[in-house]
């Protein structure tokens, strides 16, 4: 399936589920007390399968725009953006070299930053750390971020970017996998461990 092709398709599917969705809430005027949680179902499985055809979307549509990034902006910006959209109190530690700029694409790596970012806040308690730095080394740009969520299970971790695997709730298993083709199409590379006190991913890309 080509990129356009994708493309119109995800278009096409999110047209009837957004008229459904608008039906539904029509009807919950119109009907009695005692059918909530039915329509919550529905309403959940609806944003699963939005949220699909959105990463399904992404995967197949690997191409980067080449601009001149400055990391410094594109860390604060998603993190600002992360903070008005998520309602756990988060405490943000930031270690930037604001001199350091890479070539990529502005857009795809918000995508990437912010996925990473909401698997940080799902794993951390409240009043969590979230720590994030900006270097260089051996002549790479290094992105590290570091929560105190506990980890991964060693028994799973290799299996983490694996299509369709998840643990959580209501996932689709294809965060990390979008994340990772994202690394790919920037030439970088993606890697994910544990450290005492949680999980780092380390992004790491050619100056």
């Amino acid at each position: 399936m080509n990129n356009e092709l994708a493309a119109a398709l995800a278009h096409e599917i999110k047209n009837p589920i957004a008229l459904i969705r608008a039906n539904i809430d029509h009807l919950k005027l119109c009907t009695g007390t005692g059918y909530e949680r039915y329509f919550d179902i529905i309403n959940k499985e609806l944003n699963k399968l939005n949220s699909l055809i959105s990463d399904y979307t992404e995967i197949l549509q690997p191409e980067i725009r080449n601009e001149t990034i400055y990391p410094e902006d594109l860390i604060y910006d998603v993190t600002e953006e992360f903070v008005i959209l998520d309602k756990k109190e988060i405490d943000f530690e930031f270690d930037i070299d604001g001199d350091i700029k890479l070539k990529g694409d502005y857009k795809k790596l918000s995508i990437l930053l912010f996925n990473i970012y909401k698997n940080s806040a799902e794993a951390i308690n409240e009043n969590g750390i979230i720590r994030t730095s900006l270097y260089l080394e051996n002549n790479k740009v290094i992105i590290d971020i570091e929560d105190n969520g506990g980890g991964i299970s060693e028994d799973i971790i290799n299996d983490v970017g694996t299509p369709f695997f998840t643990t959580k709730s209501g996932g689709s298993g294809l965060g990390i996998m979008i994340c990772k083709t994202i690394m790919d199409a920037h030439g970088g590379e993606m890697h994910i461990e544990n450290t005492k006190d949680g999980c780092c991913t380390k992004l790491i890309f050619n100056k």
